[in-house]
């Protein structure tokens, strides 16, 4: 690799200060050569620029969820924040080219659908671009390692209006009023049946009450004939 960018500084100066001008016997090889310099740059500028690559699914349970027209056409890769975006195919695979060395983080944005960010790192091994994939974490950068090529789904979907709650009939029972409607039909039944034995027990006091005054007044009574 060493020699590899040693080679290239070598090149970037003959190109930047080119020799004077040959004799026009040479001038056609000396075109040639620095044809062959610029190609050879070319190639070697290549070499260091990485892609990434990938595909974009949408599970049945998203899907039936999202409006005509939303599926994977509505969706962006970006790199960076926009630094680099591309579009996936209609069947979801897409690549980003010119990436350069280092780490790097990709996103999938769309409007209905929210899918995780990817921390990307490119790395030159052995004169080939090597690419390491790892869920984006905010606090401590790598999350989990993820296979490569890319396989993006979504985690979640956008909720821009509060969703209707499902009917639910316990819902009707656990209403104020009609737990107070409960309670007084309740009493109708019940009170009829506690009213015979409410008098019965009033009727059981006051004989009781009755009982003890008379024999409360006939003991004086015995006592002074005595």
């Amino acid at each position: 690799l060493a020699q590899v960018h040693s080679w290239r500084s070598t090149l970037k100066l003959f190109v930047a200060f080119p020799l004077p001008s040959p004799p026009r016997s040479m001038s056609g090889s000396i075109r040639k050569f620095n044809a062959l310099v610029a190609v050879v740059l070319a190639s070697l500028q290549a070499s260091q620029a990485a892609q990434i690559s990938g595909r974009i699914t949408i599970p049945s349970k998203f899907a039936a969820d999202l409006p005509a027209g939303l599926g994977l056409a509505s969706a962006k890769v970006v790199v960076d924040g926009g630094a680099i975006s591309t579009l996936p195919t209609s069947d979801g695979y897409f690549v980003v080219n010119d990436i350069s060395n280092g780490p790097h983080l990709l996103q999938v944005v769309h409007p209905r659908l929210i899918f995780d960010p990817v921390r990307v790192e490119a790395e030159e091994s052995k004169n080939k671009a090597k690419i390491s994939a790892y869920m984006a974490d905010m606090e401590h950068g790598r999350g989990r390692k993820m296979k490569y090529p890319l396989g993006l789904a979504p985690s979640g979907m956008f909720q821009y209006m509060e969703k209707r709650e499902d009917f639910n009939i316990l819902s009707i029972f656990m209403s104020p009023m009609t737990l107070m409607m409960l309670f007084m039909m309740g009493m109708m039944f019940v009170m009829p049946k506690l009213q015979p034995m409410l008098e019965e027990e009033k009727r059981q006091r006051l004989e009781a009450e009755q009982q003890g005054k008379g024999g409360g007044g006939s003991e004086p009574i015995a006592q002074g004939r005595s």
